[in-house]
């Protein structure tokens, strides 16, 4: 009589064991970017490499022998364009755009975007823009880049521009936990617009789903950023602080002055927050030479990588504090 362990053998030998199964692997979806490491720091260089780049780590000694390289021309630069940014061309717009303009200064919708500061469009030089970005998504910007291509005219440009409204990503929303809402867009630009006190009104009745006796609500607002292309204005220098992307495509396609709203801003100290785009305010406002644009087009000082693909979210959630205390 066979013995259970040579039966076993001779069933192994009969059946062939199947294949194992392949092991998950993470999400490769990638999109183009330009990244600008001449001006980086060693240590943004290191941690946008590591973590922001499809196979960052086998990268990485490439872009850092390239950034090592640049760094005599990158002090060069720095040394015979200082006050370059302050040389900047401000000019009035055409005459053909100026009521377009002035009928949008006068627009509500302008007038808060831009409340903080006094605001006026005009014609402004790309190239020595302060720049406070270290990225280009180029996917995104080629196909703004065609959409634009069709008319550079100045009514081209003021649509691209200057309008209040633009084509923008849907925004999506999940409710993931009861008073806990997330927003999602492929556009980095979506962002939490305040939450305020509304007075009741009859329609706002059909939202109180709960029951009860509704007395007041906090309405939150999620959204874009001012649609016009905007800078900061401090001294003789220009700030982009909007529009990175259509500047660029406009760049690309060989467009030198552009209109924006320009924000001018008389006490940057108190009036500026510590950072513009992740860059500290003191570089961007008092360094001689910081980043600008044209440096974005300066083949040597980029480099185009695969970057991996992200979308961003803003989450709202509702806390609530209830107690008992003394009158």
């Amino acid at each position: 009589m066979t013995s259970l362990a040579s039966s076993a053998a001779l069933k192994a030998q009969i059946v062939p064991s199947a294949p194992a199964a392949p092991m998950p692997a993470l999400g490769g979806h990638t999109f183009r970017q330009r990244y600008l490491l001449a001006f980086a720091s060693q240590g943004e260089l290191l941690n946008y490499g590591r973590t922001q780049i499809l196979d960052g780590e086998s990268a990485l000694p490439g872009l850092f022998e390239k950034w090592q390289k640049l760094r005599p021309r990158v002090q060069g630069v720095l040394k015979d364009e200082a006050g370059l940014c302050d040389t900047i061309s401000i000019e009035a717009l055409p005459k053909e755009l100026a009521e377009v303009a002035a009928k949008t200064e006068s627009d509500v919708l302008f007038q808060r975007t831009f409340q903080q500061f006094p605001t006026k469009f005009a014609m402004v030089e790309v190239d020595k823009l302060v720049a406070p970005q270290r990225t280009v998504n180029l996917d995104y910007a080629a196909r703004q880049a065609d959409r634009f291509a069709a008319n550079l005219s100045p009514s081209g440009l003021w649509d691209a521009c200057g309008s209040l409204k633009r084509e923008m990503d849907p925004i999506q929303h999940l409710e993931v936990a009861p008073n806990t809402h997330v927003f999602s867009s492929p556009n980095s630009d979506v962002r939490f617009l305040g939450a305020f006190m509304k007075n009741l009104d009859d329609e706002d009745l059909n939202y109180a789903k709960t029951g009860g006796i509704p007395v007041a609500a906090v309405i939150a607002f999620v959204g874009y950023g001012g649609s016009p292309v905007n800078g900061l204005k401090v001294g003789n220098r220009v700030v982009l602080n909007n529009g990175f992307h259509r500047v660029f495509s406009l760049r690309s396609l060989g467009v030198k002055k552009v209109p924006m709203a320009i924000q001018h801003v008389q006490n940057p100290d108190l009036e500026i927050n510590g950072a513009i785009a992740g860059l500290p305010k003191e570089y961007l406002l008092g360094a001689p030479r910081p980043v600008l644009m044209k440096d974005f087009f300066e083949p040597d000082f980029v480099a185009d990588l695969d970057a991996k693909e992200r979308i961003r979210t803003v989450g709202i959630s509702i806390g609530l504090n209830q107690h008992d205390i003394p009158a």
